[in-house]
């Protein structure tokens, strides 16, 4: 649970998120008997509970709803528990309990029909779409501005970027991801693209563009001579770049660079994100 003052229209990009909501109080355990609410739905609305750590058998939120059901209650409102116009969420966080209107559903069933198995052209090593779309928010790139996956593979992150109204162009070394990675592109409506085959080292040179952010996934397999060299190839890229760079890898460091962030993938690997 994160704080935010971004507005909703904003937050409907988010990969990581289930729902938005607008705050509405934080209470300190033993508040809530005497919490009196200024706000109150002047229509039907319902009470729903999730505990966020702790114990989930927390005896703290039992009959959460009713009791604050109950607070919410006025002669200009309803209780309805099946189809309410106005959803309030209780959070429990170990002794603090935030309320919320829910104000936006983020529909994660969108990120499963651009799973790597639902796409025309797939790859075993094909970053999933959440992840994908993660990286591109973590560029801040706006629609119109250009993007550059000089590993694009099948294009997840560029499918995710080009959904986000962001200008897309990928480069691969194999011929066949160029081609598996336009298709897929179009798939999902992203007509407008530019993906070439050739070597990182010269992909920004490819390009008649002025690229705001480099995006990518780093080559995480059987280490080799011809893995280091495209990984190191990038670095020198990424030093002469002056826009932004969010890239994954898989080890917590990288020439000079310290991860941002973790990503728990599986019991054997741990994914890390880079923003410079």
């Amino acid at each position: 649970m994160i704080e935010t003052k971004s507005k909703p229209s904003q937050l409907k990009k988010l990969a990581l998120t289930h729902e938005v909501g607008e705050k509405i109080t934080e209470l300190e355990e033993g508040e809530l008997e005497t919490f009196q609410p200024e706000y109150k739905p002047k229509c039907s609305f319902c009470i729903r509970k999730e505990q966020i750590t702790g114990d989930k058998g927390d005896e703290k939120l039992e009959n959460i709803e009713k009791r604050l059901g109950d607070k919410f209650s006025s002669d200009e409102n309803t209780v309805d528990l099946e189809n309410p116009e106005v959803v309030l969420k209780a959070y429990k966080s170990k002794n603090k309990l935030r309320i919320s209107k829910i104000i936006q559903k983020i529909d994660r069933g969108l990120f499963e029909k651009r799973k790597n198995q639902e796409r025309p052209f797939s790859s075993p090593i094909s970053l999933g779409p959440s992840i994908a779309r993660v990286l591109v928010n973590l560029s801040g790139l706006k629609p119109g501005e250009y993007l550059l996956d000089p590993f694009c593979g099948t294009g997840g992150i560029l499918i995710e970027a080009g959904l986000c109204g962001i200008g897309v162009c990928g480069v691969d070394v194999k011929g066949e991801m160029v081609k598996g990675c336009k298709e897929n592109l179009e798939e999902y409506g992203i007509i407008s693209h530019d993906i070439k085959q050739g070597e990182v080292s010269e992909s920004t040179e490819l390009f008649d563009k002025n690229f705001s952010a480099i995006v990518t996934d780093l080559p995480y397999g059987q280490a080799s001579k011809k893995t280091d060299s495209a990984v190191e190839d990038f670095l020198e890229l990424i030093e002469e770049f002056e826009g932004k760079t969010a890239f994954m890898y898989k080890e917590p460091s990288l020439g000079e660079y310290e991860a941002d962030f973790s990503i728990y993938i599986h019991k054997n690997l741990t994914r890390y994100i880079y923003i410079i």
